[in-house]
């Protein structure tokens, strides 16, 4: 991306993606309902946002 050959990319949250398994684990052992399928919502990086991520990594 810095050089100009990647427009847009994601960001796949593992913390993001940890928090809502563990979540969804409690509800499940207290009984609770869940849906089959719990998502985490990925996160678009571009150009203008790109620094922010690259500190994560």
């Amino acid at each position: 991306m810095q050089a100009g050959d990647l427009k847009v990319t994601v960001f796949q949250n593992a913390a993001g993606q940890g928090a809502g398994a563990l979540e969804t684990a409690i509800k499940l052992s207290k009984g609770e309902k869940v849906d089959q399928k719990v998502y985490v919502p990925f996160e678009l990086v571009t150009p203008a946002n790109m620094d922010k991520y690259m500190k994560k990594n």
